[in-house]
């Protein structure tokens, strides 16, 4: 009803934004149909997280069997409303074409081929169309889904489809459209996890389901992530579209304020259900309430998308604003490197809170009366530090405007932090302070089919060989340059791709050990081999990668892209070596170790037996 209402009344007072880009008005279809399409694709992630959410964590099955009866019947609802999902996708994908092109819908419809290009061409509608292809593969994979990890990881892969459509939505003539785009998508996963949550909870209750005061209390507790997330998104959107003058004189700074205002009463709301449960009756009043204040922020929300920032009217982007979506100084010293910082929405939050909840971890450790190295410690505070300065200080600010400066950003990612994070073993700690219950959980994904596949050293060989020569030699670096989108992803999967990469060889938390000695040798020089090659490539190539975009980017103290270019390659290369090294004298410390105390010099040192958890007081049922 909140999309319904939210769409009539942009389609009444709202301006067409056929009629803002200049293009004539375009009706009542394309202007209420695209909200009411949007809102309602939205509303069906939301159902499909909620049901998936139920089946993988309120009322999951056994670690290594199916899922609960509440979790199958969880299931089956997340099928329909992820194909629910997948046809107000396409529709939202068809009305975002014809709003930017002025080519009405019917007409698109009548030509396929036409319509497939320009959707193609305009990133907000590709990014609807890929939410819908992956709604498919959860309607698919709900339907056949029966153990509790399937679960899983078909709530992983609904969340991941949210992604496209949401980092697709902030345009290159935005001002720091790399920072709206990054908190559009923070702001839209946590408002749709709890949104999907409470909705699903609720009936849940009211149709009698098991053990709801568990269910209660884990939706509590989503629901306070959920909101703190909210809040940091919707201020990081703020700080760079809406001026303080704007606040309360202009309808998208009441907008903007309503939201925060119903945020934080649903938040207080879900505080108040999780601390005290009073029987379903007032659980469910009490949730009613809840979701009544997600549904309009919801609404709000939608209608922001539909308005211009009072920060971008009347704006011209600059050369470098349109690029890469800031401005950046004339000149480049080390001073600037250090000292430019340009806070990265999404990873420097999950730096610093991966380094507080590590020291936390140890704390509990320590409080059990059991001990940490030290030397684990430092590692992954040390593998945080790195990832937060490759992407909010200078080098990250840099990176996207100059081939050199990227290399570096891609090999710390991809190379070093790993590394570093992987000696931390923090899969281990937290193995060591999670209960019985969380441990088989965290042993099963660990050892289900997908997790082992992505961690076989050849898969792993591989992955990291596509960021290096399937990125670059392809031009396909060069075609996805300057969408925002690319950025993210490809620091994501450099991440990705190294963890999968050097956890053979470091990790523990590995049943069995990891590979044998000569194993992880070969998978070291293999790293070696990979990045010497990519570096001599690198160096012979006659002439720069994706040199109109860097031409056009044109900074003033880059005057030879192909110097520029090769002085890339060279750093590369002495950075992605480092880390092996690292490897390599871990690997030799731990196996003369091993040989001191008499223990199979292929296999790392196990993880002791955690300590035991505390006995559980039983209390009599009233």
């Amino acid at each position: 009803m909140s999309v319904l209402a939210v769409a009539g009344l942009l389609a009444a007072f709202a301006p067409s934004v056929g009629a803002l880009n200049g293009m004539g008005d375009l009706g009542p279809i394309v202007d209420a149909g695209q909200p009411l399409a949007r809102g309602a694709a939205l509303t069906a992630a939301a159902m499909t997280i909620g049901h998936l959410l139920l089946a993988a964590g309120y009322r999951p099955g056994r670690p290594l069997g199916p899922v609960s009866a509440d979790g199958y019947r969880a299931l089956q609802a997340a099928r329909s409303w992820a194909l629910l999902q997948l046809i107000s996708a396409l529709a939202a994908a068809l009305l975002t074409v014809a709003e930017n092109t002025a080519i009405p819908p019917a007409v698109l419809l009548a030509r396929p081929a036409l319509l497939v290009s320009d959707a193609a061409a305009f990133a907000p509608a590709a990014g609807w169309l890929i939410t819908a292809g992956v709604a498919t593969l959860v309607a698919i994979g709900a339907a056949t889904a029966l153990s509790w990890r399937s679960a899983v990881g078909l709530l992983v892969l609904a969340l991941v489809g949210i992604t496209p459509m949401t980092l697709t939505t902030a345009t290159d003539a935005d001002f720091s459209h790399d920072i709206v785009g990054d908190a559009i998508t923070l702001h839209a996963l946590g408002a749709l996890i709890w949104l999907g949550s409470a909705l699903v909870v609720a009936l849940h209750l009211a149709r009698g389901g098991d053990r709801p005061a568990v269910v209660l209390r884990r939706h509590g507790h989503l629901a306070t992530t959920s909101s703190l997330v909210l809040t940091y998104s919707g201020l990081a959107t703020a700080a760079v579209t809406l001026p303080r003058t704007a606040v309360f004189s202009s309808a998208y700074g009441l907008l903007v304020v309503t939201s925060l205002v119903l945020l934080l009463g649903a938040a207080s709301v879900a505080t108040r259900l999780r601390r005290s449960l009073r029987g379903r009756s007032g659980a469910l009043v009490l949730l009613a309430v809840e979701i009544g204040l997600l549904v309009v922020a919801t609404g709000a929300g939608v209608a922001l998308q539909r308005l211009y920032p009072p920060g971008q009217t009347d704006y011209v982007p600059t050369r470098l604003v349109y690029l890469i979506g800031y401005d950046l100084p004339a000149h480049l010293t080390a001073a600037d490197l250090a000292l430019h910082w340009r806070w990265d929405v999404v990873f420097g939050p999950i730096a610093i809170a991966a380094a507080v909840g590590y020291l936390l971890a140890v704390r509990r450790v320590s409080g059990r009366g059991g001990s940490w190295p030290i030397g684990r410690t430092a590692a992954w505070l040390a593998g945080c530090a790195v990832l937060l300065v490759a992407t909010s200080s200078g080098i990250g600010a840099y990176a996207p405007a100059m081939f050199s400066v990227h290399m570096v950003q891609h090999m710390l990612l991809a190379t070093l932090v790993p590394v570093l994070l992987l000696l931390g073993h923090g899969v281990t700690l937290l193995l060591e302070v999670t209960g019985r219950q969380g441990r088989d959980r965290i042993e099963s994904l660990l050892d289900a089919p997908v997790s082992r596949l992505l961690r076989h050293p050849l898969v792993a060989l591989c992955a990291v060989a596509a960021t290096l020569f399937l990125l670059y030699p392809t031009g396909f670096y060069a075609a996805i340059l300057q969408d925002h989108w690319a950025h993210i992803g490809m620091d994501v999967a450099f991440l990705g791709t190294g963890l999968l990469l050097y956890w053979p060889v470091l990790g523990r938390a590995l049943r069995g050990g990891g590979l044998p000695a000569l194993g992880r040798i070969v998978m070291i020089f293999a790293v070696m081999g990979l990045h010497a090659a990519f570096a001599a490539w690198l160096l012979a190539q006659p002439a720069p990668l994706a040199e109109p975009f860097f031409t056009s980017v044109h900074l003033p103290f880059v005057s030879d892209l192909l110097a520029d270019q090769r002085r890339g390659a060279v750093l590369a290369w002495v950075l992605g070596e480092l880390p092996t090294v690292i490897a390599v004298a871990t690997l030799v410390t731990a196996w003369n170790a091993a040989d001191r105390d008499d223990q199979p010099a292929w296999q790392l040192p196990q993880r002791p037996d955690p300590v035991p958890d505390p006995p559980v007081r039983s209390t009599p049922a009233r």
